[in-house]
C-alpha cells in the first residue's frame, strides 16, 4: 500500500513537471507579449526594467510575478497610483547587450530598475570586462535608479563566476551614491529546489518571490 501510494506521488510529480516542460517551450514568446501589452496599459508613473530573462519572469507561467512585475505591486501598493511597466529585459541578456541595446531605448520614467549579469557569469565573461561595462551602465542610469548585484546561480563554475561578479557589481554601485543597490545575491542564497520553474535554471513563482524582496525593500 505505501509503495504504491508513493509511486502515485512520483508519477504526480513527473506529470507535472511534463507539463510545465511543455510550457516553457511557448514560454519566451508569451511572456514578451505580456509584457508588450503591459507596457501598453495607462499608467500615471512609469517602471523601467532593464535586464534579461528574470525581468520578463522565465520559469514562471505567470510573467508578472517576475520581480518587474512584484516591484510594480509594491510601487503600486505605496503609491496607491496606477503603474505602467516597460520590460525591456530579453532573454539571454548580458551587460553589454543591456548598454547597446536597453539603454538607448529608455524612455522617460519615475523608475528604472536593471538586473544583469547571470548570462555574464554564464559566458564567463571576465570580471574585468564585467566592470567596465556595468560602470558603463550606472553612469548612464537617472538618479533614484535601483541597480542589482547579480543573484546566487545555485552550483557549479556558474555559481563562481556569479559570485566574483556580484562583488563587482557591488563595488561599482557603491561608487555611484545616487543609485540605490539591490542585494540580490544575498537574498536568494539556499534556493529550495521547489523554487524553481521546469528548466530548473528559472525561479518559479515562489523563486521570484525571493528575488522581489530584495527589489521592494530597495525601495526603502
Amino acid at each position: 500500500m505505501i509503495r504504491r501510494a508513493l509511486g502515485v506521488v512520483v508519477l504526480g510529480v513527473l506529470a507535472a513537471w511534463g507539463r510545465g516542460l511543455v510550457a516553457a517551450q511557448t514560454m519566451e514568446a508569451d511572456h514578451a507579449a505580456y509584457w508588450r501589452r503591459r507596457r501598453r496599459s495607462p499608467g500615471s508613473l512609469t517602471l523601467v526594467a532593464l535586464g534579461d530573462s528574470l525581468a520578463q519572469g522565465m520559469g514562471s507561467t505567470d510573467p508578472s510575478s517576475s520581480w518587474a512585475g512584484r516591484l510594480a505591486d509594491a510601487l503600486e501598493a505605496r503609491s496607491r497610483r496606477r503603474v505602467r511597466v516597460v520590460c525591456l529585459g530579453v532573454v539571454g541578456a548580458t551587460a553589454a547587450d543591456v548598454l547597446r541595446d536597453q539603454v538607448p531605448a529608455l524612455p522617460e520614467a519615475d523608475l528604472v530598475a536593471l538586473g544583469v549579469g547571470t548570462n555574464d557569469a554564464a559566458q564567463g565573461v571576465p570580471p574585468e570586462e564585467f566592470r567596465a561595462t556595468f560602470t558603463a551602465l550606472c553612469a548612464a542610469l537617472p538618479a533614484g535608479s535601483l541597480v542589482a548585484d547579480v543573484p546566487d546561480l545555485q552550483r557549479g563554475r556558474p555559481r563562481r563566476a556569479g559570485i566574483e561578479l556580484a562583488a563587482v557589481a557591488r563595488e561599482v554601485i557603491a561608487g555611484f551614491p545616487e543609485l540605490r543597490p539591490v542585494e540580490l545575491e544575498a537574498a536568494t542564497h539556499r534556493m529550495w529546489p521547489w523554487q524553481f520553474g521546469p528548466d530548473l535554471a528559472h525561479p518559479n513563482r515562489l523563486g521570484y518571490r525571493r528575488h522581489a524582496r530584495a527589489w521592494i525593500a530597495a525601495l526603502g
